[in-house]
């Protein structure tokens, strides 16, 4: 059995800052209660791992007063953002800078008297965050959607961070048919376009991938969509969803994470592997996984 590990798996740029800024929030305000509004990123382990440190995810807005509060990777509100200021809170931003600068554009766009179109998932936290910004003409659509029910003679296209880029490209093309004026955002940021098509050439030559990553991580879902079109694949979180069942006649094995997702797990996903296949050569470091190149099968 062989088993590849995917090119740009893992910990993208705004994780590790989340997860740095709120390590350096832990140091600083010895003693204090520190608080995330919602989860820091959406991975379960880094999330408990976190609240053993002291650092506590809220639910609400309103549970917040004279604290120390971390805004989530994902970003929040406009209003969220006003009342944590309001309420007296110590604010550390740790937004995504790719998030971030979808709230300007949305923001420019409709000074600019644009109908602005976010393409994301609506019940995603980073999507509700950037409707915000907009004002109430401001619509979620997703890649399918028919999106010529009505004609603007300006609109504005920005997509969540985490979308596939042939949806953006596709929806464009459907867009152009029904406005004078269209203004496209390339809002997917680097690190999730590598890790798809990284994703994707691996999973086109192997037996089995396992996508590793929170349930709830919107870039990971979007890897299993792609891989789960090319052969088998299983969406787990940790190494304790690996069953031998799953690797009866599979020869070729691809790993590939999602950005909330520490190369420890990815790790550990590779020895459970190894393990079931009683195969005792296990990895203790990320670079001990061999990484998948065009030319290794």
């Amino acid at each position: 059995m062989t088993i590849y590990r995917a090119q740009h798996s893992g910990f993208c740029f705004g994780v590790k800052r989340a997860i740095k800024l709120a390590q350096d929030a832990k140091a600083h305000y010895i003693g204090k209660q520190i608080f995330t509004l919602g989860e820091l990123i959406h991975n379960p382990q880094i999330v408990h791992e976190l609240k053993n440190g002291g650092i506590e995810p809220a639910n609400s807005v309103d549970e917040l007063h004279d604290s120390v509060v971390i805004i989530r990777s994902h970003g929040i509100t406009r209003s969220e953002r006003l009342e944590l200021q309001q309420n007296g809170n110590v604010i550390i931003d740790a937004t995504c800078p790719y998030v971030a600068r979808t709230h300007e554009l949305i923001r420019d766009m409709i000074r600019e008297g644009y109908q602005v179109y976010i393409m994301g998932d609506a019940d995603h936290p980073e999507v509700i965050g950037m409707l915000s910004y907009g004002d109430e003409h401001t619509r979620v659509i997703s890649p399918r959607e028919d999106v010529c029910k009505a004609n603007y003679q300006k609109v504005s296209l920005i997509s969540q961070t985490t979308q596939k880029m042939d949806d953006l490209i596709d929806l464009s093309g459907k867009l152009l048919n029904c406005t004078k004026e269209l203004r496209i955002f390339n809002t997917i940021c680097l690190a999730t376009s590598e890790r798809q098509t990284a994703s994707l050439s691996l999973a086109s030559e192997t037996d089995l991938m396992f996508v590793v990553g929170g349930k709830r991580s919107s870039n990971t879902r979007q890897l299993y969509a792609i891989c789960k079109a090319q052969t088998e694949c299983y969406h787990i979180e940790d190494e304790t969803e690996i069953t031998p069942e799953m690797l009866i006649g599979k020869e070729t094995i691809g790993i590939t994470a999602g950005a909330s997702t520490p190369d420890d797990m990815i790790i550990k996903v590779y020895n459970q592997i190894k393990e079931i296949n009683r195969d005792p050569s296990f990895a203790k470091s990320i670079e001990e996984i061999p990484l998948f190149k065009e030319e290794s099968c």
